[in-house]
């Protein structure tokens, strides 16, 4: 009798605990969520660059050089150069970048002229995108302001600085071509003709503009030179003078 009772008791703890693991695999209730230990800690390419710095030459059909020659504004372009020059110069030194190649990307973009357009949908001083002007909070109407065109095209220009290590090639192949197209062809020049042209243009305006800076801070520094002479003579002579009046007021005082 008692070994019965012990065997049905066995038996109703074996169908009670059969009915708790039925109840558990019929639950619709998903499992609880194991803990995320890096809830909150961000992406890791939040804290690095996203690419990698490319510091070796660019590669591309640049065999014919920079057409320095060729590198001329019309008298129009001029005017504008002349009136736009104290704007780009400000917001290039308010960004930390080099005003030189600002003026080098606008002249070949449009010429200095803030409403320029093109076919393809470019738009102002440096014909940008509705999407690259969306990037970098601008409206399509906002790319005719020269002031906000000339901030979205440096802020552009410098985001391609990072992306390509600051190879001038590259970063002016990537603003005419994009930089998916650099990137695709092995962070090489596009083989287009149009952007191997765009380069080169853009390299013989820069170095032009660099030509100038490199002159005028020549003059300067002659200029200087002249000054100092000048002040030297000017003391020396002074110096003389006193000298004679102390030799004079000495035989005097004899």
């Amino acid at each position: 009798m008692l070994i019965a009772r012990g065997v049905c008791s066995s038996v109703s703890i074996a169908l009670a605990m059969l009915g708790l693991l039925s109840a558990c695999s019929d639950s619709t209730e998903p499992p609880p969520a194991p803990l995320d230990r890096y809830a909150g800690r961000g992406m890791r390419s939040d804290g690095i660059r996203p690419y990698a710095e490319t510091t070796a030459p660019a590669l591309g059909d640049l065999s014919r050089g920079v057409p320095l020659s060729t590198m001329a504004l019309s008298a129009v372009a001029l005017r504008r150069q002349h009136d736009l020059t104290p704007l780009i110069d400000t917001l290039a030194l308010s960004e930390h970048f080099d005003a030189d190649l600002v003026h080098a990307v606008i002249s070949q973009e449009s010429s200095y002229n803030p409403m320029a357009g093109s076919p393809k949908g470019a738009a102002g001083l440096m014909q940008l995108m509705p999407a690259t002007a969306a990037r970098f909070g601008l409206t399509a109407a906002e790319r005719f302001d020269p002031a906000k065109n000339i901030r979205a095209g440096i802020r552009y220009l410098k985001v391609l600085a990072q992306m390509f290590g600051g190879n001038l090639d590259l970063m002016i192949a990537a603003y005419n071509a994009g930089e998916g197209a650099v990137l695709k062809y092995g962070r090489h020049i596009p083989p287009y003709r149009e952007t191997q042209t765009y380069v080169r243009r853009v390299k013989g305006f820069y170095a032009r503009y660099r030509q100038r800076v490199r002159q005028r801070q020549m003059l300067a520094s002659m200029l200087d030179a002249d000054e100092r002479r000048l002040m030297d003579r000017s003391r020396t002579a002074e110096d003389a003078r006193d000298r004679e009046l102390a030799r004079e007021r000495s035989l005097i005082g004899e």
